[in-house]
């Protein structure tokens, strides 16, 4: 239904008629009332078109995956496979050290402890002494050569000829750091390196300079002394 307006001229202009949305809703509401059945057609309209796409998005996710299951498949094969043995060839040059190292260690260990349980401490503790023992042999034979070798020097004549003296080990089996190179080496000693000699050989020490020269003389297997 429209109104209408009269113009100067004295034609009629029709005007639109302007609804509120209450008025559009309540006639909505009437037509549902007075005809039910086409509202009831309306939403089975409605309910047919949204099954209809629901059934044309599963069909055209079927067809998708049809067209690429080979595709599909071989990407699966490819991360079942061959990614797996990639990785293992790979890591498995230092996984084989790190494997070797780790059984070798074991195996070091294992047969330590094993050893140390078959072996019975008193034997071991035999084999310590006899080891100590030839050590101890060892040096006096050296040091009995050395005495020998510097028994043929003589005092007078050494201090011309500078003839070498041969080291004699101390007590532990090593040689002295203060160990003279011949007899004029040894006579040009202070009083206190004499006695850090004696020291180092476990001998005696004296007030008097010269007795400390003569001890230590008759050690190395000097005959002579000095007066």
């Amino acid at each position: 239904m429209a109104a209408s307006s009269t113009s100067t001229d004295g034609t009629a202009t029709p005007v639109p008629l302007q609804r509120s949305p209450d008025s559009v809703e309540t006639d909505f509401h009437a037509l549902n009332v007075s005809n039910p059945s086409d509202m009831n057609d309306f939403q089975q309209t409605e309910t047919e078109l949204t099954n209809a796409k629901a059934r044309q998005l599963h069909d055209d996710v079927v067809e998708y995956r049809n067209a690429h299951k080979d595709k599909i498949d071989e990407i699966k094969s490819r991360i079942r496979e061959t990614y797996p043995n990639q990785v293992a060839q790979q890591l498995s040059p230092g996984i084989q050290d790190h494997i070797k190292a780790e059984v070798q260690a074991c195996t070091k260990d294992e047969m330590k402890m094993q050893f140390e349980k078959l072996m019975p401490i008193s034997l071991r503790q035999q084999l310590d002494e006899i080891n100590g023992q030839l050590s101890t042999v060892k040096n006096a034979f050296s040091n009995s050569e050395a005495r020998s070798s510097n028994s043929s020097i003589d005092i007078v004549d050494a201090v011309t000829r500078k003839d070498k003296l041969k080291p004699v080990l101390k007590p532990d089996g090593t040689k002295s750091s203060f160990w003279p190179l011949d007899l004029i080496s040894l006579f040009a000693y202070d009083p206190e390196t004499v006695k850090k000699l004696l020291r180092d050989y476990e001998l005696p020490i004296d007030k008097v300079h010269d007795t400390n020269l003569n001890s230590f003389l008759g050690y190395i297997g000097i005959k002579q002394q000095v007066v």
